[in-house]
């Protein structure tokens, strides 16, 4: 439990919390919305059968606290300011965070820190990714516009 706290946790926070002093808005708008995706996905899929998450605990929601609070808000954080702030290419930063995710997937299943069943395979969790982050795109996009139109003061 403890190597999954520090890789799903504090290692991805660490690094988003850089951004999040640098632009607070994406603390406040991105990591709730990417939790509530995670967390969703992911006791929907483990009370489906889907997949289970390793060590196991008696509450499913504490399998993936770690991924649901740390991992997946983190990366949403650091995706979303890669396309808004550093304006980076947005083909460019799906390629590469799809890569980043399903490497660290693959990873995840090499050391048996998840494991599919019932026929879920990476192929899913490919397209799960892909999904996610149109999603948090999206929301962005349409939460800057919404923003803009109307004035704060």
């Amino acid at each position: 439990m403890f190597f999954n706290f520090i890789i799903g946790f504090i290692i991805p926070w660490s690094i988003a919390i850089l951004l999040c002093r640098r632009v607070p808005m994406l603390f406040l708008t991105v990591a709730p919305v990417m939790s509530f995706i995670s967390i969703t996905c992911n006791q929907i899929g483990m009370a489906a059968g889907f997949w289970t998450l390793n060590p196991q605990t008696d509450l499913l929601i504490f399998n993936s606290i770690n991924i649901d609070m740390g991992f997946n808000p983190a990366t949403g954080l650091i995706f979303t300011y890669m396309i808004y702030f550093l304006k980076w290419k947005r083909w460019i930063v799906y390629l590469g965070f799809i890569i980043f995710l399903n490497g660290a997937e693959m990873t995840a299943l090499f050391f048996e820190k998840v494991e599919y069943s019932q026929g879920w395979n990476i192929s899913y969790t490919f397209l799960t990714y892909v999904v996610g982050l149109l999603f948090v795109d999206l929301y962005f996009t349409l939460l800057k516009k919404a923003i803009h139109r109307f004035p704060l003061s």
